[in-house]
């Protein structure tokens, strides 16, 4: 039996509604600018816009529900808040490059449209079993002997992953242009305790 020891989560939520028109059109026409491969809103606090208020809510309600499935800490004394939001523009032959998100525990995208066959990929940092470290033919890809795995980028899904694990978004192959909410976490409240000269007031 192989069990998954110490396994890196990745939350995945699903929007049980289309966004509205009004929410649409204000994520579709924040002022961009141009980023490594891709364009990225000039702003960086889309969630804190009141037209934002219901998808802000879905994203709260899905890092509460990731952190009760992982860490399952009391969210009476300390909880993840939003630090940062930006939208993500990649158009037909574009793409984002590799790269993690610093200064955040827990980061997120949110797609709200694109093709049917976005992708996003996220790379192995656990590299003693992958082709980083031992030249051998794989049979089969698995999460274990993975240099890199890929997940779907549906429309109306939001997923959720530690901020240091390294993505990317490879070169765009459909018609459409494809947009994305990505956003940034860190904790408020009390960590530790200060018997054991670990606590820690954010």
């Amino acid at each position: 039996m192989i069990e998954s020891l110490f396994p890196c989560p990745i939350g995945h939520y699903e929007l049980d509604r289309e966004l509205s028109k009004d929410e649409m059109g204000y994520l579709k026409n924040i002022p961009m600018e141009r980023n490594t491969g891709n364009d990225v809103s000039v702003r960086g606090d889309i969630l804190h816009n009141d037209r934002m208020i219901e998808l802000t809510k879905f994203i709260g309600n899905s890092l509460e529900e990731f952190c009760k499935e992982t860490w399952d800490f009391n969210t009476d004394k300390v909880h993840l808040y939003i630090t940062q939001s930006w939208t993500n523009r990649t158009k037909p032959g574009e793409y984002h490059h590799v790269h993690s998100h610093q200064n955040s525990i827990i980061s997120g995208v949110f797609y709200f449209e694109g093709n049917e066959n976005d992708i996003i990929e996220f790379w192995n940092s656990n590299s003693w079993l992958t082709g980083d470290r031992w030249a051998f033919q794989r049979l089969k890809n698995n999460h274990f002997n993975s240099d890199a795995w890929q997940y779907p980028a549906e429309v109306g899904t939001l997923l959720l992953f530690p901020s240091h694990l390294v993505h990317s978004v490879p070169e765009v192959e459909g018609e459409k242009d494809r947009y994305s909410l990505s956003f940034n976490t860190f904790f408020k409240g009390e960590l530790g305790l200060s018997e054991e000269r670990t606590r820690l007031i954010l």
